[in-house]
């Protein structure tokens, strides 16, 4: 059988860092059932030889990490360091003998220690699930994983080092947070931010703004959108689900709020701009048959075009936005005096007079603290909690309950959730459909529409072109495992070049990404049966089917039904977009493998219910005096997923109502 050399989840990290990297042998997982325990002794070859890793919730989380050969477990480590001192924090070594002595993961329940040691448990189990090959389902344990929903005891006014007080304080410094502390600079109110990175290492992540209507785009002949159309077509693809004044903000203000974060930026770096999806092509498509639409209005930077790699998707390079984002921090210390940055200064706990939210508590990089007291309120703009498990199994239980043994989160730039953390010790609701960015695209393949696919059975199962990557993968994710194959024909140069707008889509107005993607066709001609890279080409479907490991009969019934709805122009089976109907006619034909693993995600993107001026809404639906939230930390904005019309709209987002808020508070 065919094997692909690299994962999905394996190619968006590699695209993540500027380079490829390979397929990991662990998997992180965050609990896992008895009735799956592993067996009281392992058999003679039983395992795959490797080191897998686990986590389950105990009091805090706990992390076992287990190497196997084939025939017995050589090594453990166990980490319950975030576990109660003296109780559970010292029971590794204890575990890590049981294990290596039993050869088993049944260890002995420790009196006063249950919560350690059932996670220690479930985590040992899981690994030596993996290394036996099996699935592990994964249960999550409201109880356990809601822990961090549970204020910690208020630092006493002793601790504190020194006051500052100010008119508005903003917890991070991302895109949202410094474009609400440069629209207070501008405006002459006194702001402090904070932000947990030093000045020296501190850089926002992404590579690409979404926007309608600026002045940088009409530069380049983009045209105009309507934001009334705009806020619609949102609406459909968030199933409402989104608040429509926030969004109705952001189309109407998305222009003028980039254009202003551009204004400081240097020349040479605006002259690296790039277009994506622009200029037209004659083939481009912005409205599908469903009614869903789609928008040039990317602006992107790169600090490389093509790393050479042989990833024929999105140009991956180094991430250049932190290049514009300092700009604008030397342009707010230069010119707004009123308002500063804190730097190696993270908030920790806010500060509250009765219901109202006064202040916020910061732990500077000695570890002292300080309290800064705000009177027109306090920013929530920490980002989300991708680089927190116990948060992620809490508020994305549905992706959690989707995981297998070899699947487990993976956030590169996560953020550690504190932010929401502390809004909700302070009485906030969060919205109840948080989204992550990527999540579901990592397992659609190509991200190109035209194609057919087929699953590990050779079998056509969903609307190849019903929307964007993270639509599109909505419902793979949910119900395929196992090896996902686009087929083509010879006509594939004419399907590469047919696309729509759309985070993680393929640039087919990008010269160098078609030129890589064709040297993928171009490179399984030559390659025989091995393939190269997971492409595979041959002069007949039966011989097709045999290089990528499926019945020869399933996958030539499945093509040549395919290839009826073609001719007929309407997919009677899925309602695919007939642009997009390309029949499997004509050899050769190719097949690109891919490996979907679920689990990466660039960010999270949901917070707090908010009202349409950003203001936190306590659980009863009441606004939070003081209390306000933007970028990732606010709520409302993607419904249950991350949508994307127009490539890049998260960073556009955070951008225009990080402004927005920034002149509502100087309006007070």
């Amino acid at each position: 059988m065919a094997k692909k050399t690299i994962s999905r989840r394996d190619f968006l990290c590699g695209a993540a860092a500027g380079a490829v990297v390979g397929a990991a042998a662990t998997g992180l997982l965050t609990g896992f059932g008895s009735d799956q325990a592993a067996s009281a002794s392992a058999a003679a070859g039983a395992y795959k030889p490797g080191t897998y890793s686990a986590t389950a919730q105990g009091i805090n989380t706990v992390t076992v990490t287990m190497t196997v050969d084939a025939d017995k477990i050589t090594d453990v480590v166990i980490d319950v360091s975030g576990e109660t001192e003296g109780i559970g924090a010292g029971l590794g070594d204890q575990f890590t003998a049981q294990i290596l002595d039993r050869q088993n993961a049944e260890l002995d329940s420790v009196s006063g220690a249950t919560v350690t040691s059932n996670a220690v448990q479930q985590a040992a189990q899981a690994c030596l699930a993996q290394a036996k090959g099996e699935s592990v389902l994964i249960p999550v344990d409201d109880a356990a994983s809601s822990s961090w929903r549970t204020a910690p005891d208020p630092i006493p006014d002793s601790e504190i080092a020194e006051i500052i007080e100010t008119e508005v304080a903003i917890v991070g410094f991302g895109y949202a947070g410094l474009s609400t502390l440069r629209a207070l600079g501008e405006a002459g109110v006194n702001a402090v931010a904070l932000e947990s990175m030093s000045r020296d290492s501190w850089w926002t992540v992404g590579h690409d703004i979404g926007h309608i209507n600026s002045k940088i785009l009409a530069s380049k002949g983009i045209p105009q959108v309507d934001p009334v159309e705009f806020v619609n077509n949102w609406m459909l693809q968030t199933h409402n689900k989104a608040n429509p004044a926030l969004i109705m903000k952001f189309a109407q203000h998305s222009g003028d709020a980039v254009d202003w974060y551009l204004s400081p930026v240097k020349q040479e770096t605006l002259d690296k701009v790039r277009t994506p999806y622009w200029p037209e092509t004659e083939s481009a498509i912005h409205q599908l048959n469903n009614g869903l639409r789609y928008y040039p209005g990317e602006i992107q930077w790169w600090e490389a075009s093509w790393n050479g790699e042989g990833m024929a998707n999105n140009t991956p390079g180094q991430l250049e936005l932190k290049d514009l984002s300092r700009d604008n921090l030397d342009y707010i210390e230069a010119n707004c005096p009123s308002v500063s940055v804190r730097f190696s200064t993270k908030g920790v706990q806010l500060v509250k007079d009765g219901d109202r939210v006064i202040g916020v508590i910061a732990q500077q990089e000695d570890g002292s603290y300080i309290k800064i007291l705000a009177d027109r309120g306090v920013v929530l703009a920490g980002g989300g909690f991708g680089g927190n498990q116990e948060m992620l199994a809490d508020l994305l239980p549905g992706v959690h309950r989707m995981f297998t043994g070899e699947e487990g989160f993976s956030a590169p730039f996560g953020r550690d959730g504190s932010a929401i953390q502390m809004g909700v010790w302070a009485g906030g609701r969060l919205e109840p459909d948080i989204s992550s960015m990527n999540f579901d695209s990592a397992v659609v393949p190509d991200y190109i529409p035209g194609p057919l696919w087929v699953d590990k059975n050779g079998q056509r199962f969903q609307n190849e072109a019903f929307a964007g990557p993270e639509l599109n993968g909505f419902f793979m994710a949910r119900t395929k495992r196992g090896n996902i194959t686009s087929i083509y024909d010879s006509t594939y140069p004419s399907q590469i070049r047919r696309g729509f707008p759309g985070h993680q889509a393929f640039d087919y107005t990008n010269a160098e990404t078609v030129a890589a993607m064709e040297a993928n066709f171009e490179a399984a001609r030559t390659a025989g049966a091995a393939g190269a890279n997971g492409w595979y080409c041959a002069d007949s479907i039966e011989e097709l089917a045999g290089m990528i490991g499926v019945d020869a009969g399933v996958l030539t019934e499945t093509v040549e039904h395919y290839n009826e709805l073609c001719a007929a122009g309407v997919d009677t089976d899925f309602g695919k977009d007939p642009r997009f109907l390309n029949p499997v006619a004509e050899g050769p034909f190719f097949a690109h493998v891919t490996t979907p693993s679920l689990g990466f995600a660039l960010v999270t993107t949901g917070g707090f219910v908010t009202t349409n001026d950003q203001q936190v809404l306590g659980e009863d639906y009441e606004p939070i005096p003081g209390l306000y939230a933007t970028g990732n930390t606010c709520g409302m904005r993607f419904g249950p997923a991350y949508v994307t019309p127009i490539p890049g709209v998260s960073i556009g987002i955070c951008l225009t109502l990080g402004r927005e808020l920034g002149n509502y508070l100087a309006s007070l």
